[in-house]
């Protein structure tokens, strides 16, 4: 299948370099030319823009990290979506608001372009291991023809329903793994303050009821510097969501100021 790819940043480029080595006709397009020359070098095809993409492919990734960049590569002036041929599909990896993915629904029904909503969890280690999760929503056709594609770099694909809605689990997700993260900073606090080793706080944790991925590996998860702006983000992102609806979430709001003191 012709793939265009577009993001290859930490977590992008190795979802890209997945698609390659399964065989695929792989096209990418970033801003900075050091993971471009990568993907050349890995048998990749280099495009001069994301509207280069969408007039060659057959699926388009976009890994981006903001919504306004999302905005950018799909509507653009030189977006997807200005040389999109009918029956394309959009396949957005990128965590964004519930606002900016009803605008890509949108965009995309209006020129006859199919959205896959398809936000990931896993990180670049994830992506690396092949051991991603992805949370899915759109056209069952759509995700059908993109399950083979998503399976290339991980096991675990949940569909969620129409587009949007994995959009809405990975803010969900996002919201119980940081709340996670600052459990967990907290435990390991008290007990060293205490006169504990952080090792055996993290034992203790890992061997009882409040086991969990983040406590087990708690002292090796090495934080990338863009962490904590894509965790505020997505945050402010849930906040704003439950705003919307009508409904409040107070440990969201405490993570949200205790930010930069609970991610290891």
């Amino acid at each position: 299948m012709r793939i265009g790819f577009i993001g290859l940043g930490v977590q992008g480029l190795p979802l890209a370099l997945n698609l390659l080595d399964g065989g695929h006709e792989l096209h990418g397009f970033d801003v900075r030319p050091e993971p471009l020359d990568e993907l050349r070098d890995r048998g990749g095809t280099v495009a001069a823009s994301p509207a280069e993409l969408g007039a060659a492919c057959e699926v388009v990734m976009i890994c981006v990290v903001s919504d306004q960049q999302v905005r950018d590569v799909l509507t653009g002036e030189d977006g997807v979506l200005a040389s999109a041929r009918p029956g394309l599909i959009v396949v957005l990896h990128s965590s964004v608001s519930t606002d900016t993915i009803a605008e890509a629904a949108k965009a995309t029904r209006d020129r006859g372009v199919v959205l896959v909503d398809a936000p990931v969890s896993g990180g670049a280690q994830g992506a690396r291991a092949r051991t991603m999760s992805f949370m899915v929503g759109g056209e069952e056709a759509a995700l059908d023809r993109c399950q083979p594609l998503f399976e290339l770099s991980g096991p675990n694909i949940l569909r969620t329903g129409p587009a949007g809605t994995a959009t809405l689990a990975k803010l969900a997700h996002q919201v119980a793994i940081i709340g996670n993260i600052m459990a967990m900073a907290e435990a390991v606090r008290l007990g060293t303050a205490g006169g504990l080793s952080a090792e055996m706080v993290k034992r203790a944790v890992a061997g009882g009821l409040a086991r969990s991925w983040i406590a087990e590996t708690w002292g090796e998860i090495k934080m990338a510097p863009h962490a904590l702006p894509l965790y505020s983000k997505d945050l402010e992102n849930s906040l704003r969501f439950a705003k919307q609806i009508g409904i409040s979430l107070p440990g969201a709001e405490l993570m949200k100021l205790e930010l930069p003191n609970i991610v290891p």
